[in-house]
Order: structure tokens, then C-alpha cells, then sequence
């Protein structure tokens, strides 16, 4: 199994997700509105399974490779969360403060998700 690529491929989303949300993320995270964000929550569940699950296949990971690549994918991203959501009003500027709660529920739910995937049986194992 390549490393660096899981890693990579874990940073690039992360990056992805932090430039996206920088620049639209008030129109994700309304607190006021439960609905959209319940909805948004389910999606990405759903979605980081999938992709997960792809790269998993893709690279023909054995179901032990599988756990590894899930933690290299989601150790990027939660390192540097961790920075964002202290710096959340400097880093996330459009949205409101008070939807940094449920921002950091999002990512709590994508990350779970991706180990999920781990876990889940395959076709192949």
C-alpha cells in the first residue's frame, strides 16, 4: 500500500472541504435551519463511505490494509481541523460563530465514516 498516497489523498480533501466552505460555508451550516443540515450530514456520511470504499477497491486493499487507509485518509484532515475550529471565526470568516458546533459535528461525521468504510465487509474479503 502506498502511504503518501493515502495521506495525499486525505490532504487534498481536507484542503478541498476547508477552500469550499471558506467561501460558501453560510450557505451549509445555518443552525437556524436543522433540516438542510441534517440533510448535508447524511450525504456526507453516505458520500465518504463511497469514496472510501473506491479508493479501497481502486488500490485492491486487503481488509487489514483497509483500516490503515482509513486512518491515513482521515489524519490529515483531523490534525488540521483541529487548528481550524480553534481559529474558526479567522478561518471560516463567513459563517456565523455559532454554527462552529455544528461544523465540527459535520466533521466528526465525514471522519467516522471514512473508518466506517474500514469495517464494512467487502465483495472481495
Amino acid at each position: 500500500m502506498n502511504r503518501r498516497l493515502f495521506l495525499g489523498i486525505g490532504f487534498a480533501v481536507w484542503l478541498l472541504a476547508t477552500v469550499v466552505f471558506r467561501l460558501a460555508g453560510q450557505l451549509f451550516f445555518r443552525p437556524d435551519q436543522p433540516l438542510p443540515l441534517t440533510l448535508l450530514w447524511l450525504a456526507t456520511a453516505a458520500a465518504m463511505v463511497v469514496i472510501a470504499r473506491l479508493l479501497f477497491s481502486w488500490r485492491e486493499l486487503a481488509r487489514a490494509q483497509r483500516f490503515e487507509a482509513a486512518a491515513l485518509l482521515v489524519a490529515p484532515g483531523m490534525a488540521l481541523d483541529a487548528v481550524a475550529i480553534e481559529l474558526f471565526v479567522d478561518v471560516f470568516p463567513n459563517m456565523p460563530p455559532d454554527s462552529a458546533g455544528s461544523f465540527g459535528a459535520w466533521l466528526l461525521i465525514a471522519y467516522a465514516s471514512v473508518l466506517i468504510a474500514a469495517i464494512l465487509p467487502s465483495e472481495a474479503n
